[in-house]
């Protein structure tokens, strides 16, 4: 009998020190889905924390999370501790274990920095990315206004692209076109697509065409009524085609100087969308953020221009609705759990950021400026 339970002991001990359950493994506090919150926690609060800086002058900083690997070690120990039926005061004996387990997780980061910084961050977007998030259904309103600077001559707030401007943007005019073309996409009756129109007198077949990189976006609406009437009034250049308005705009500038249509890189989108950090007064008053001031020397209200896109609130405290907080300069700055456009927003950029990083150290950015002729 003694025997018989001393071993089924030192067996249990044995056959449990030698893995840790899959179910441990996967589902415990180590496991994929622990990582995978944190992992995104944390991402969306660099880019958040990213974006406060910009707000104030600061440099970004990214670093990569490039892979998480982790070991799991169980151990097991025998000590005298439960005694054992059987065995008497003079021939006295105990049993006991004591097991646990733990994982060693090892988490890789990377700065990012020199050519990847400038190829990810400060090139232009490439227009397949918008076209492929308008495929997904996102509103061709928050497309344009995040990646768009210039549409023909119009401009989308274009001195928001960089460091804060002294001088308030013009943006009206670009407004009431996205007005209108998200008008018609909500009536399914807007395309938008992407194609390469050679430069110059280079000539090539539609199939060589296709192969290369897409460096036009064409937009086409239906022409039936005011509305659109308007619409191809504001965008110069459109033509008639079978009860269309067809518009076509190359990523470049003509040999006159003009352009078609420019994309911000995603490093300009951030400054764009960094206006809608509210700045707390005492820092206003210590002047450690720049304004941009009106003709009459009052404050200029970038919520005319991004408010209802992105707002990102400040507080001295850590906000209880939060959808989500960094700490910065003494305050916290947060993401209203109830602001719904803001969330989208920022999910939006999020997905930007992801699309960008994927981009090929080969495609160059192709917009060129003409210098002219010397002399």
């Amino acid at each position: 009998m003694k025997k018989v339970i001393l071993g089924l002991l030192l067996s249990t001990l044995l056959l449990t020190g030698c893995h840790v359950s899959s179910r441990t493994s996967m589902y415990g506090s180590g496991g994929r889905t622990s990582y995978n919150i944190a992992a995104q926690n944390t991402t969306n609060q660099e880019l958040l924390l990213n974006l406060v800086r910009l707000r104030y002058s600061d440099t970004p900083y990214f670093l990569e999370l490039n892979g998480i690997t982790t070991q799991f070690n169980f151990s097991g120990k025998v000590s005298p501790s439960i005694k054992i039926p059987g065995f008497d005061n003079d021939n006295p004996a105990a049993f006991g274990a004591e097991m646990g387990w733990s994982n060693q997780p090892t988490i890789q980061y990377s700065p990012l920095e020199g050519k990847d910084f400038a190829i990810q961050l400060m090139q232009p977007l490439d227009l397949r990315i918008i076209q492929g998030l308008l495929f997904t259904g996102w509103d061709v309103d928050r497309v344009f206004r995040l990646l768009i600077q210039h549409m023909a001559d119009i401009s989308n707030a274009s001195s928001a692209s960089g460091p804060i401007p002294l001088k308030p943007p013009h943006y009206k005019k670009f407004f009431e076109c996205l007005h209108l073309l998200r008008h018609f996409q909500a009536l399914g009756q807007l395309q938008v697509g992407i194609r390469y129109i050679p430069t110059g007198e280079k000539h090539i077949s539609e199939d060589d065409a296709c192969k290369e990189r897409p460096n036009a976006i064409q937009i086409s609406f239906p022409v039936n009524g005011e509305d659109s009437d308007r619409l191809a009034d504001l965008l110069e250049g459109i033509k008639k085609s079978k009860g269309r308005y067809v518009l076509n705009m190359r990523q470049a500038f003509n040999e006159a100087a003009e352009i078609g249509i420019m994309t911000r890189s995603l490093l300009s989108t951030m400054y764009y969308l960094s206006l809608g950090v509210a700045v707390p007064p005492r820092d206003i008053e210590a002047g450690t953020v720049a304004m941009t001031k009106n003709s009459d020397g009052t404050f200029f209200n970038w919520e005319d221009v991004v408010g209802d896109l992105f707002n990102v609130k400040s507080s001295p405290h850590y906000p209880k609705n939060a959808y989500l907080a960094v700490a910065y300069r003494g305050n916290w700055f947060y993401i209203d759990d109830g602001d719904i456009n803001s969330k989208r927003t920022f999910v939006l950029l999020q997905q930007i950021y992801n699309l960008q990083a994927r981009q090929q150290e080969k495609e160059t950015p192709i917009l060129s400026i003409p210098l002219g002729s010397p002399g």
